[in-house]
């Protein structure tokens, strides 16, 4: 799999989703809300959250469920049938889910129902979201999209140009502890805001694969994951190093071989024997997390001790994303929901 590979294609490929472009590219298309399905709960799902004791998850053809146990889930109605990315949680009442066709859905009762705020079915895949308050928001994807809203999504609005213009994947956006914004995404691009968002500052990254996740460690550090298993973690993410766009995009760049590491004194590598790439991870304590992704790979990090190691898993079903629900793992992926009980 190339550097260029983005986000949701490189999990296309793990759970056997299309990844191109809608088939009514002429002229955009009303949505169509998704149809009840009895197996939902086993179809393929991107994202899965907490809020307020219960779990959300979403995935394809614009399925969204809802648990208080993990066990039990109920089909929710949904306003659109587009594949659906990610769901996130501002605080118990206030979510926001993102998916293809630019979709973005808001909840204001915990995730218990959702309204459509945008959608374009000639726009490009959204693959995560993150507010910073209850009007503040931001909705990056493919190909450098990113929207903005300051009314809780009634509108959006194209922004960042600096990052459009590179065109690149961008795949996780997190806020960090310091409450400064980071964004991970294609050829080890990384971006980092300290004035929510309003402008971005690229960063000299110790990979030039793509990332395809970040988890916020302490209260300036963060944890990378991606392509090909590789894990980096940082203590400093304000101090690290610039990087100049046409570095980024060079052909040099492009041609390097992109296992190929470049840590430096900002970076240090969490070396693992498992050479899966990594979508999807969720915090276990201070420090420890637990990181999902191709062929049902699972694996325990020890930040302690700059350690991983892998989780024996129950099949070879790609993983997208996992939370600690009540002790327990959740994870979805090509076979849907699955608890795999409390994390050895």
């Amino acid at each position: 799999m190339s550097a260029r590979t983005t986000w949701f294609a490189a999990l296309a490929i793990g759970i056997g989703l299309c990844a191109g472009s809608p088939a009514f590219a002429d002229e955009a298309e009303a949505p169509r809300p998704a149809l009840p399905a009895a197996k939902a709960v086993h179809g393929r799902l991107l994202g899965v959250a907490i809020v307020d004791g219960h779990l959300a998850a979403v995935g394809q053809q614009g399925v969204i469920l809802r648990s208080a146990d993990g066990e039990n889930w109920q089909q929710l109605p949904s306003p659109v049938s587009s594949m659906l990315t990610r769901v996130r949680f501002l605080d118990a009442r206030h979510g926001w889910i993102v998916g293809y066709d630019g979709a973005v859905l808001g909840s204001d009762d915990g995730g218990a129902s959702w309204k459509l705020l945008h959608y374009d079915s000639n726009a490009r895949a959204l693959h995560d979201v993150l507010f910073t308050d209850a009007r503040h928001g931001i909705a990056i994807g493919a190909y450098g999209t990113m929207l903005t809203t300051d009314d809780g999504g009634a509108h959006w609005a194209e922004a960042a140009p600096m990052l459009t213009d590179l065109a690149l994947h961008l795949n996780a956006i997190v806020r960090l502890g310091d409450g400064s914004l980071l964004i991970a995404g294609e050829r080890g691009l990384l971006a980092h805001s300290t004035d929510g968002g309003a402008s971005w500052r690229l960063l000299k990254s110790p990979y030039v694969g793509s990332w395809f996740g970040a988890l916020p460690q302490g209260e300036k550090g963060a944890l990378l994951y991606g392509m090909r298993g590789h894990v980096f973690e940082t203590d400093d993410v304000p101090a690290l190093p610039g990087e100049e766009p046409s570095v980024l995009l060079s052909f040099e760049r492009e041609a390097q071989d992109s296992d190929a590491e470049k840590a430096d004194e900002h970076w240090r590598q969490i070396a693992n024997p498992v050479r899966e790439s990594l979508f999807g991870g969720a915090r276990v304590g201070a420090s420890s997390a637990v990181l999902v992704g191709v062929n049902g790979t699972i694996v325990r990090v020890d930040l302690a001790n700059a350690s991983l190691k892998p989780v024996e898993k129950l099949n070879d079903e790609p993983l997208s994303e996992a939370v600690l629900f009540d002790g327990k793992l959740i994870v979805v992926g090509r076979r849907g929901v699955q608890n795999l009980g409390v994390l050895p």
